[in-house]
This record gives structure tokens, C-alpha cells and sequence, in this order.
């Protein structure tokens, strides 16, 4: 029997060398003979022909499979009738599975699996029990094959009720196929090569397994014997150069010793040997694949290609240590002007990326030839750093860009095409809400594919608030998902209204109950049109959704919905890669399902969550030869690289966790040996670190930038740190610890980042010039100092101003002047937009008030204000029309018993006041003026809600408006509400010096068009109450309550927020309050509040 060969190896790329020798040593015969190298991991495989290529300058005909793969082809090579792809893999046992547990639910012992189940009616339940069926016969096959087989003559091994039926489960699955299972596969194959069988030519001169440091036992006694027909060959990564299959950790020495003194036995201490503490602790599925290789009833041959590390360097020294198994084999470096083993304690995870950034910055400046592609950074959770990744590293015009790829995410994380395409599902089964309708459209590519982007995104925000369109698509839709059977706020409500504002023009008139919305003109038309047509596409989805086909026709049926919603003609590059990459997880979903299901039909439902799992599986990380890979802490990837980067090594978060025992067997029986993932995460941990050759960097999230409260690293960094502090000792690590663990300040604009002799200094220009900021003695900015270039002058000698522009500019000068200078477009928070209204707020109680107090003609009842969409139905709807009634009725009786309240609007030419100090014409239209032929009542100003000194002002400027021939002038009065919506009348009386006034107001209101004035009018308003009262809170106070609190404080609107940033309440400085004295307090000087 031939021996199989182990080339140990602590460095991936002697062994490579070493390999290469060989094949030219087997090809040198035959040169057009394929051959083949098993490896490990994909990501293994690249590197390795790319090595090839690089010492050779070509590597073809050369095959690099994984072991199961390489199983499964050697069996087909060797005549057994096998299809393309196993019945046994993950994908397919979960179709399979899928398709038997209903024939099987019903027989005894299935007791658990139909509580499980329940009422599934559309089989989700059951395609996720399959899946996690799926998963645990996969485990099973490779750790547990015994069970396996014991199960196919219907033997039972374990006392466990899940045994029983998961036995039964398993024999359906065996009989269901003329196919081997993963165990069995391997059997077979030998077992015809022990028949006679010739190798297959390819493996004629041998087999090569490259970079495996640990093999599941099944895959393990599988090769060893295949040795005994063909040469074998391990290139086997081992960071040791002794033998370290018995040495154990400081953890289980301690543990062994307190276990023989519990129990009265002598101490054997002397026969355990811990070795390198790190190896020990770190390397336990290295150690037990080390023991297995070289258990006494296998006959191998041990050579090696080990290297020794450079020990001058800190990262050299520890792997140097390891190698020789005696981490005291020399003095630890001090003099690294740089550690190649930093630990950066980050506060958030865009500041690890950040950092990491700066770092590779450094390290191109000072490692000699050191390129993009010579970098790896992995993390255990790759996904949770994409946002930041992209961020920090997609500026592909910054000069200073660092090329880069990702890999091991989600493929709908990749780009949001792909998302949004899941969401399109998602949305056609669900409420069809506005929100998610947008959302959807948002999206560049469907938005181009349905005619809806560029200018037509604003249009549709607008058509759907006007027209109150909340969720649904209509009454029958709601009434399918157990709501009400009304069709308001759904899409066709809405439709129907701008639809018909389209053909009308007309919002007064109301036709075949649709109030509507005129708001429709010219070619915008078309893009209703369209909006209207993507809707009818959802319903159509949703119709198509609900009827069960066969896997083939989803798959068709959803190659349908890709050319339809989007637009696989893009210019953009990412965009067709992502269609692409859409399509082929469609193609293999539905292939894959079909095979086994064939034409039985499934709801869609199952079929989405299969493809939610296909577009969530992580993607393969191609590792690119021009730029920075990034991708997950994956097993056996071991490929060197100059600098290895590790983030989210925080304590929570790695090592991971094992899950849950659930159904799996193995959790509930575990056997000495068994994979932990948490074990595996600590040797991964272990293959990074041998897997560097100039720089270690380990980076986790702190939480706290100045170390209070701060998580904690997770334990391997240390153990790292626990090592290196014993071996510096207590003199010098202290001083080494600074240089080593790095803690981060939480802004990348800190000052401390910019330090010459920083660990990490910032390279980033924009982040430079905010801490020369921070840095420089602060200086409260002039008031709206960033505005004052946008300052405009009067063109005209004098200007003619209309009451109502001053009056506007009154109730909102801020962004009276944002609109006129700088017409930009700031959000307000705004309601839920996929609500219906269920109670008026504030605002919407004030204008439905309003029109309730209008014109007769033009007052609307219940059932209009309802087909509207903005007020509350049934019941609720009817107590706050009667309760808005009732508070009218009161308002109406207060305005009739006051001067002029019984009496129509008297229409009078008002004269032109001239102000030529300030170049201004003051002119306008009197509205208020109430009387009857024989001659005006007074002034009166009514509205339904709380008086404001706007009201105040106009009512004054009206009366100063009213033409000289008036012998008296009338009374002025303005009637709204107060506390508890109690009528209030405030009557204004004669101005002592009223052009004075006049004059100071219309010169704020011109210098409030030129440029930006602290004139905020809630805070003016509080501010001249609190100076007429003269007891309480001081006006400045009152007014930075007015600013600061209540339901609507008004540094909390948008444009004054922008207006006021760096200053806050410091705004209301001596300019505001001169302008609350002129303008405000006079008129409240001369109001006084009665109830009538």
C-alpha cells in the first residue's frame, strides 16, 4: 500500500513553489494531460493558479476542485451513472425535503413536525423546516455518516424522539434517488478502484490536496484512501515545525489540574505541555487534524517546506515563536518604528474604516512596493461594513483612492437594484403602501424603465400628498386583507381625482362622488399616465402572484418581471452586472427547483423566500489583482498577503456563538472532535496571523472615544496582547502597549488625527481643514455671515409694496428670503404618509376651519370633505365635524355681535402712504372694511384659530390704508381663539405715531428682501406679550422658551434651523430684539383681549 505524502509547510507560498516542482515533474511526459489539485477554498484555487502563471507564465490544464466536488467527478470518471450535480447537495436535499414532508406529516412519530407546521397553506412554513432539515443532513453526512448509514438499514442509534422520524425522513430521501450520498459517494468510489477500476488519466500520475489545514474526518479517510490507488499528495499549511498534536492551553491545563484534585488523583501535570501559549489556544482544530493524520493505524510520509520568519519584527517574532513552538526563543523587538501588530480600539465602525484607510495611506508611503492588491481585510461580519467600505473608499476621483473590491455579501447588498427588485415582490403581496411604491421608483433603474425619473419624481410626490392616496389599490383589495371595503386613500381614489382634475380643470366641481384635483397640466400628464400604468403593472403581479405554477414557469414568469420593471440596457456598468447577476440567480433557483419538483405546483410565497436565500447567500470574493480585497473570515482562507487587516473583532461579535441545538442531533449527541464554531473562529484567527507577512492590523468597536464604558476586544486579541505582555514583561510593556493598542478618537476631524507624530495620521484634505477649525480660537460667527453674499440691492429709486407681500413676509421672513435668493427645497417632518387620517391635526383643523367660515356657496359638507381623503371616516369622522360645528357656530355668533359682523365687505380705493426715506410706496387692497350704505361698521378680521400678531398687523395697516375723506376712523378688531378654543376679540387701538411704525416695519421688511434678519414672528410675539405684561419671564426669556419649546418650536423649521446652525438660540441676539421692539410690542401695546 502506498503512503500518502504531507508536505508540511508553514508559508502558503514555499509550498506552492514545492507543488509546482511536482507538476512539471508529472507533466514532463505528457504535457497535454490534465491534472488536478484539490483545494480547499475557491479563493485557494485563483491563488494558486495565478502563482502558477506568475513563475510559469501560464497555467492551463489544470483543474482545481473542492474535495466534495473532486469526489463526486472521480465517481462519474470511474462509470457510475451519476447526474451533473449530487441529489445530496444542501440545495437540492432542500427541495427534496420539501417535496416529501407531505406525504410523511401524517404517520406516527411525525408529531413534532405538524405542530410545526400548523395551518401552512402556503407551504412557507414547510420550505423553511426543509431548508433546515437541508442544513442538518449536510452536517450529518460529513461528521456523523454512521448515523447515516445505520438509518438506511432502519437502525436507530440514539435515544431520541427526533431520531425516529428523522431516520424515516432520511430513508425516503435514499430511495428516492438511484444515487450515492456524500458518505456513501466516497465508498463507492473506492470501492471500484479496489475492483479494478482504472484511474482516470488525469489522475494517473497522483492527486495533489493543497492548503487544506483541517479536513472533516469523512473527507480525511476518504484521501488516505485513495492513496492506495493513486499518489498522494498533502500540501499541508502547519505553523509549527514540531509536532503539537498533544500540547493543550493554559485554560485546559488549569481545568485538567483542578479536575485530578477534585477527584483525589496524583498531578500528571508534568506529562502536559502547553508549548506556544498562542498556538495552544488557538489552534485546537488544527491539533486535532494534526493527531488524526498521524494516528499509529495510518502509514504516511512526512517532508516539509517550513521557512523561518523574520524575528526582528514583532509580527515575525510571534510567528517565528509558534514555528518553533517556544515562545521564549528570543527577546520580543522594540525598535519597529512602526508595530507590524497594532490593535485600534474605533469608537463606531465607520471610524475602524476610516482608520484603515489611513493606515493603508501610511503603509504605501513606507513599505517599499507595496500595492493595492497585496492587502486582504476580512471581518466575521463583511455585511455590516459595506456602507461604510463604499463611503470611505468609492471617491474614485479623490487622488488619493485606493482601488477595491467586495466579496462575501449578500448579492442584494451589492447593489440596490437587486434589493429593490425583492421589493417589488414584496410590495405586490403587500398593502401596496405609498412609501414603499416610492421607495421602489426611487430606484434609478426603474424609475428609467417606467418613464418616471428626472423631474417626474417631483410631480409624483406632489399628485399622490394632493391627492391623499395612503395604501391599497382599491376598496376590493382592502377588503382581501381584512379591512374595511372603502376606497378612499387608495391608489384608484386617487387616480380617479387627478384624472378627472385632468379633464376638468376644475377642483369645485365634484362628479360621480370624486372630488377633483386639479393639478394635471400640460405634458406632466404623461407621467400620470405612466404612474398609472406601473400601478396596473402591480396589480397584474399581484393577480399573477396568487396562482400556484410549476418552478420552470416562476422562472420564466420572473425573467418576464426582470424586462419589465427594469432597465437591462443601462449605460452603467454596475447596473447590467447586477441585472446579470439577478438573472442567473433566477435561472439556478428555478433549474434547481424544477429538477426535483418538476411540474408540481407552489405558491409564490415559497418561491420568494427561496429566492430571498439565493440573493442573501454571501457571493464568492474574487480576490483582484489591482485592488484591496475585502470579504469574510472564511475558513481555510489562507492566502498571504503583505498586509492582513481584521475588523469587528469585538468581544460580542468573535468568536460567534454556536447556535442553538433546534432539530440538529449533533448539538443534542455531541462526540469529542466535533466542530465548534467557535474553535473554528479561533484557528481562522490563527491562519490570518501566520497568513501576514509585513502587518497584522486588528481593529474593534470601543464604544466609548475615551476608553469610559468602552466594549471590550474580543478574547483572542486578548490572548495576543496577554502573550505579548508577558513576554515584554513589566518594564518595557507598558511603553510597548502605547505604540501597539491604539485608541481612536471618535471624529475624523479630531485635531489629534492630524499630528505629525499621529500612529495613524489622517490623509483626508476636507477632514483637515475642520480641525484647523476646531483648533482655531473660536469666534461667535456674525450673524448669518455664509448668507450675506447673496445679499441683493434695490433696483428702483422707489418700490411700490403691496400690504399683502409685507403681511407674507411677515408670517415667515426667513424662508421668504430662502425662496427669493437660494430656492432650495428644505423636508418638514410630515405625517405618516401610508396612514390614514384617524384625527385633524392642528394645521388640518385650521383649514378645514376656514373653509367652513368661507363663502356659502363655497362651504363644503361632510360627504365632500370626506371624498377628499384628509378627514376621518364613520363615527370618528362625525363627532369632529359636529365638534368643529359647534365651535363655528360659536365663532359666527361672536362676529355677528360685533361692529360690522352682520354687514358684507365694503369695497373702498385705498390710498398710496409714501415713505421716500426709505424709497418705499406703501399700497394695497382694504378687505376687512365691513358696513352698509350708510357708511362702514368697522374693521373686522376673523379666523379659527389662535389670533397672531400678523392678523394684528394687517388689521392696522388696512386702517391706515383707508382714504382721508373718513371723518372717524372705524374700530379694528381681529376675533379667533384662545385657551381651550375659547372666542377671544382683540380690538387694536389708535397708533399714537402710526406713519412712525409703518415706516420701521416696511424698513425691515426691505432689508429682510436683501438679506437674511433675525425676524422670527412666534418668538417676536412672545416676546412683545411678555414686555406689555411686565411680570413673569423676562421677554428675552419668554422668547427663547418660544424658540426652544412647545409643540412647535420655531428653531426646530427647517429654514430657521439652517439660518441660526453654530448659533442655536444665540440668534435672538440685540438685532432681534430691536426688531420685536419696532414691530411687535407697539402693536401689542395697543391690543387688548376681551372675551365677547
Amino acid at each position: 500500500m502506498q503512503a500518502a505524502q504531507f508536505i508540511h509547510g508553514n508559508r502558503l507560498e514555499a509550498l506552492a513553489d514545492r507543488l509546482i516542482d511536482d507538476l512539471h515533474a508529472q507533466g514532463a511526459d505528457d504535457p497535454m494531460r490534465t491534472q488536478c489539485v484539490v483545494v480547499a477554498h475557491p479563493a485557494l484555487g485563483r491563488w494558486l493558479q495565478e502563482r502558477i502563471a506568475d513563475r510559469c507564465g501560464i497555467a492551463t490544464n489544470i483543474r482545481f476542485p473542492l474535495p466534495s466536488s473532486f469526489a463526486w467527478g472521480l465517481l462519474r470518471e470511474l462509470g457510475g451513472a451519476l447526474a451533473p450535480e449530487s441529489a445530496f447537495s444542501r440545495e437540492a436535499l432542500s427541495w427534496r425535503i420539501f417535496k416529501a414532508l407531505p406525504g410523511l406529516v401524517a404517520q406516527a412519530g411525525f408529531e413534532r413536525v405538524r405542530r410545526y407546521l400548523g395551518d401552512d397553506t402556503d407551504a412557507r412554513q414547510r420550505y423553511e423546516l426543509a431548508v433546515l432539515l437541508a442544513r442538518c443532513f449536510d452536517e450529518y453526512s460529513m461528521a456523523r455518516p454512521d448515523w447515516l448509514r445505520a438509518w438506511t438499514g432502519k437502525r436507530l442509534l440514539l435515544d431520541d424522539t427526533d431520531e425516529r422520524w428523522q431516520s424515516a425522513l432520511w430513508r425516503v430521501l435514499v430511495s428516492g434517488v438511484n444515487e450515492p450520498d456524500r458518505a456513501n459517494l466516497m465508498l463507492r468510489a473506492l470501492s471500484m478502484l479496489d475492483s479494478g477500476e482504472a484511474l482516470p488519466a488525469s489522475l494517473a500520475q497522483g492527486v495533489a490536496v493543497f492548503g487544506a489545514s483541517h479536513l472533516p474526518p469523512l473527507l480525511l479517510e476518504f484521501f488516505l484512501a485513495l492513496a492506495g490507488h493513486a499518489p498522494l499528495r498533502f500540501y499541508q499549511p502547519n505553523p509549527c515545525l514540531d509536532y503539537w498534536g498533544d500540547i493543550v492551553s493554559e485554560r485546559e491545563f488549569s481545568q485538567r489540574r483542578k479536575l485530578w484534585e477534585r477527584h483525589g488523583r496524583s498531578d500528571a501535570s508534568s506529562y502536559l505541555e502547553v508549548g506556544h501559549p498562542l498556538l495552544a489556544a488557538w489552534g485546537s482544530l488544527g491539533r486535532e487534524h494534526l493527531k488524526a493524520i498521524h494516528a499509529p493505524e495510518l502509514v504516511i510520509h512526512d517532508d516539509d517546506a517550513f521557512e523561518l520568519p523574520d524575528a526582528s519584527r514583532l509580527l515575525g517574532w510571534v510567528q517565528h515563536g509558534i514555528l518553533l513552538l517556544d515562545p521564549t526563543h528570543a527577546q520580543p523587538p522594540e525598535d519597529e518604528a512602526r508595530p507590524s501588530i497594532r490593535v485600534h480600539a474605533c469608537p463606531t465602525r465607520q471610524r475602524e474604516v476610516e482608520v484603515l484607510r489611513d493606515e493603508l495611506l501610511s503603509l504605501f508611503e513606507t513599505l517599499g512596493g507595496l500595492m493595492p492588491h497585496d492587502i486582504v481585510v476580512m471581518s466575521p461580519q463583511i455585511e455590516d461594513y459595506v456602507p461604510a467600505i463604499k463611503a470611505v473608499f468609492g471617491e474614485d476621483d479623490d487622488a488619493l483612492a485606493i482601488p477595491y473590491g467586495i466579496g462575501d455579501v449578500a448579492l442584494r447588498a451589492l447593489h440596490p437594484l437587486i434589493d429593490a427588485f425583492a421589493r417589488v415582490l414584496a410590495l405586490a403581496e403587500g398593502r401596496m403602501a405609498v412609501s414603499e411604491v416610492l421607495g421602489i421608483l426611487a430606484e434609478p433603474s426603474i424609475a428609467r424603465r417606467q418613464g418616471l425619473h428626472g423631474e417626474a419624481q417631483d410631480w409624483l410626490r406632489s399628485w399622490i400628498g394632493e391627492s391623499a392616496i395612503r395604501w391599497g389599490l382599491d376598496d376590493a383589495f382592502r377588503a382581501e386583507l381584512g379591512a374595511a371595503a372603502l376606497d378612499e386613500n387608495t391608489w384608484r381614489f386617487g387616480f380617479n381625482r387627478l384624472l378627472l382634475g385632468y379633464a376638468l380643470g376644475d377642483e369645485e366641481a365634484m362628479l360621480s362622488d370624486v372630488v377633483p384635483v386639479a393639478n394635471v397640466e400640460g405634458s406632466a400628464a404623461q407621467w400620470l399616465g405612466r404612474l398609472c400604468a406601473f400601478i396596473d403593472v402591480m396589480q397584474r403581479i399581484r393577480k399573477e402572484l396568487s396562482q400556484a405554477r410549476s418552478a420552470q414557469a416562476w422562472k420564466l414568469w420572473l425573467m418576464e418581471c426582470v424586462e419589465g420593471l427594469l432597465d437591462t440596457e443601462s449605460t452603467d456598468a454596475s447596473e447590467r452586472a447586477a441585472v446579470r447577476d439577478l438573472r442567473e440567480a433566477i435561472a439556478d433557483l428555478g433549474n434547481g427547483a424544477g429538477r426535483w419538483l418538476g411540474d408540481e405546483p407552489i405558491d409564490f410565497g415559497v418561491l420568494r423566500d427561496a429566492l430571498e436565500d439565493a440573493i442573501g447567500e454571501p457571493r464568492k470574493a474574487r480576490a483582484g489583482r489591482y485592488g484591496v480585497t475585502f470579504c469574510g473570515m472564511v475558513p481555510m482562507r489562507n492566502v498571504p498577503h503583505r498586509v492582513v487587516c481584521l475588523l469587528g473583532l469585538d468581544a460580542a461579535r468573535f468568536p460567534r456563538k454556536q447556535a442553538a441545538a433546534g432539530l440538529n442531533l449533533m448539538r443534542k449527541h455531541p462526540r469529542p472532535g466535533d466542530r465548534s464554531i467557535r474553535e473554528d473562529d479561533r484557528f481562522l484567527f490563527l491562519e490570518c496571523l501566520v497568513a501576514a507577512r509585513d502587518v497584522f492590523h486588528l481593529s474593534h468597536v470601543s464604544g466609548a472615544a475615551d476608553g469610559s464604558d468602552a466594549d471590550p476586544p474580543s478574547p483572542v486579541i486578548d490572548e495576543l496582547l496577554g502573550f505579548l505582555t508577558a513576554a515584554y514583561g513589566p518594564g518595557r510593556w507598558p511603553q510597548m502597549r502605547k505604540r501597539i493598542v491604539l485608541r481612536h478618537p471618535l471624529q475624523a476631524f479630531a485635531p489629534d488625527c492630524f499630528r505629525t507624530d499621529a500612529p495613524v495620521p489622517s490623509h483626508d484634505r476636507l477632514w483637515l481643514q475642520a480641525a484647523q477649525a476646531v483648533q482655531a480660537p473660536w469666534q461667535q460667527p456674525p450673524a448669518f455671515a455664509e448668507f450675506k453674499e447673496l445679499a441683493t440691492a434695490v433696483a428702483d429709486p422707489v418700490v411700490d409694496v403691496d400690504i399683502d407681500d409685507v403681511l407674507r413676509w411677515m408670517r415667515q421672513p426667513i424662508r421668504a428670503w430662502f425662496r427669493q435668493h437660494l430656492p432650495i427645497h428644505l423636508s418638514e417632518a410630515e405625517a405618516d404618509e401610508d396612514i390614514e387620517v384617524f384625527e385633524l391635526d392642528r394645521l388640518s383643523r385650521y383649514k378645514l376651519s376656514d373653509r367652513l367660515l368661507g363663502p356659502l356657496a363655497r362651504r363644503p359638507d361632510l360627504h365632500r370633505v370626506q371624498r377628499e381623503g384628509r378627514f376621518p371616516l364613520g363615527p370618528a369622522g362625525r363627532n369632529i365635524w359636529d365638534t368643529l360645528d359647534e365651535e363655528l357656530a360659536t365663532l359666527g355668533q361672536a362676529i355677528a355681535d360685533l361692529p360690522g359682523g352682520k354687514d358684507p365687505a365694503l369695497e373702498v380705493e385705498a390710498r398710496v402712504l409714501d415713505f421716500p426715506e426709505i424709497g418705499v410706496r406703501l399700497c394695497g387692497s382694504i378687505h376687512h372694511l365691513r358696513g352698509s350704505d350708510a357708511g362702514p361698521a368697522g374693521l373686522l378680521l376673523y379666523r379659527p384659530g389662535r389670533i397672531r400678531s400678523v392678523d394684528m398687523a394687517r388689521i392696522a395697516l388696512e386702517r391706515a390704508l383707508l382714504p382721508l375723506s373718513q371723518a372717524t376712523r372705524p374700530s379694528a378688531s381681529v376675533l379667533g381663539f384662545g385657551e381651550r378654543r375659547a372666542v377671544v376679540c382683540c380690538t387694536l387701538a389708535e397708533f399714537g405715531n402710526e406713519r412712525e411704525w409703518i415706516g420701521k416695519l416696511l424698513g425691515w421688511y426691505m432689508r429682510g428682501l436683501r438679506q437674511p434678519v433675525p425676524a422670527f414672528p412666534n418668538c417676536a410675539q412672545a416676546f412683545a406679550e411678555a414686555w406689555v405684561k411686565g411680570k413673569g419671564a423676562t421677554p428675552s426669556q419668554a422668547a427663547e422658551d418660544a424658540w426652544l419649546e412647545g409643540d412647535y418650536p420655531e428653531g426646530s423649521d427647517a429654514f430657521n434651523a439652517l439660518i441660526s446652525r453654530h448659533r442655536g438660540e444665540a440668534v435672538l441676539d440685540a438685532q432681534f430684539e430691536a426688531f420685536a421692539r419696532e414691530v411687535y410690542v407697539p402693536l401689542h401695546q395697543l391690543a387688548s383681549k376681551v372675551k365677547p
